[in-house]
């Protein structure tokens, strides 16, 4: 009876030990236990799958050697957190790439007749940190991009009301340009943050229908003016008169142009030529906008269209926007059915190019 008792609890015991291991290595997380001498004695899946080092490997070393700290001048037992609390460390794992580990640690209560381990379990947070680092630097450039329209109406606004009355008919014209173009910038800032939010949300529509290219290219240039001429720019506009009709939504094409002018003109010199031409190539028509700035299709390609990567203009990091304007512009234009892409000029510059269906063959 003794004996029939004694075998029932070793088997039990065994289930349970049994099942509590196939517990810990269906985990994703990573669990690792340390002896006292802060030696590997468990590794499971999730630690391998994490960290790109097999048990084998890891087992019976120092934590230290298998988890390298990014700073190479602490010591990864430097960073666990105390019992029950948590710390995040950006480690090199095992094919020399960084990975930002959220780690929780807990003291193990020993057998009788063992010594204390630390139970280590840790998860990769490296897509959420980067997520938080755009998110900063987008709020800090969105902050800039609002400020500054806003404050140039703050001021002309202030002058009409201090000093009407002695202001000639010129000076009210230049504050009144000042101010439609303030509320120009804002209202294309605000648009962007609204398709970006549609984007999101998946709510993102357009309503094509055969349409006059040279239309849209002539409301966008007008749209443009203003903010042209403050920097004295000249938009030269080729090739748009002739072409047929298009497959698409005048709104949205609008705003891909407003975009990509507004983008030529901040990163093209004061006094420079952007120009705007289009041309007939197989089913599509291509658009072309071209500027006169530092270029970066060579150092930043494809980027330049993800949302939050935010080009910056050498020399001059007042020039760096929200990281919106070229996402939405992707956006529309792949909503279309079009392609878009970019390069450098070869005589200095960027050229910013998309395509969209000519309406017979839509």
């Amino acid at each position: 009876m003794v004996r029939r008792d004694l075998a029932r609890a070793m088997v039990e015991l065994l289930m349970k030990n049994t099942w509590m291991e196939r517990l810990l290595e269906s985990m994703v997380e990573g669990v690792v236990t340390l002896d006292e001498n802060l030696h590997i004695t468990y590794f499971n899946h999730g630690a391998e799958r994490i960290t790109g080092w097999n048990r084998e490997q890891a087992l019976h070393r120092a934590c230290d050697t298998i988890f390298l700290v990014a700073e190479e001048d602490i010591a990864f037992s430097q960073c666990l957190p105390p019992p029950g609390q948590q710390n995040q460390v950006v480690v090199k794992v095992a094919d020399d790439h960084q990975v930002n580990l959220s780690i929780t640690s807990a003291q193990l209560k020993p057998e009788d007749g063992e010594k204390p381990e630390i139970a280590l379990v840790f998860r990769d947070v490296s897509t959420q940190a980067a997520i938080r680092h755009q998110l900063g630097h987008f709020t800090a450039n969105i902050a800039h991009e609002f400020r500054t329209p806003l404050s140039a109406l703050a001021a002309s606004i202030e002058l009409l009301q201090d000093q009407a009355p002695d202001l000639s008919a010129a000076e009210v014209g230049e504050l009144l340009e000042s101010l439609h173009l303030s509320v120009l910038s804002l209202q294309n800032l605000v648009d962007n943050l609204l398709e970006g939010a549609s984007l999101e949300a998946g709510h993102f529509r357009i309503s094509p229908r055969p349409s006059e290219l040279f239309k849209i290219i002539e409301e966008a240039a007008q749209t443009m003016q203003p903010l042209l001429e403050k920097y004295a720019q000249h938009l030269v506009v080729e090739g748009s008169a002739g072409l047929p009709l298009v497959h698409a939504d005048p709104r949205r094409i609008v705003q891909v142009l407003v975009n990509l002018i507004s983008n030529a003109s901040k990163y093209g010199p004061e006094g420079g030529e952007i120009s705007l031409n289009s041309r007939l190539a197989g089913g599509h028509v291509e658009v072309r906008v071209a500027d006169r700035g530092p270029g970066t299709a060579s150092q930043y390609g494809e980027l330049s269209f993800h949302r939050f990567e935010i080009p910056n203009s050498p020399g001059d990091p007042t020039k760096a926007g929200a990281g919106l304007g070229l996402s939405v512009v992707k956006a529309i234009v792949e909503a279309h059915g079009g392609k878009l892409g970019m390069s450098d000029r070869p005589d200095g510059g960027s050229i910013f190019w998309f395509t969209l269906l000519a309406a017979q063959d839509a």
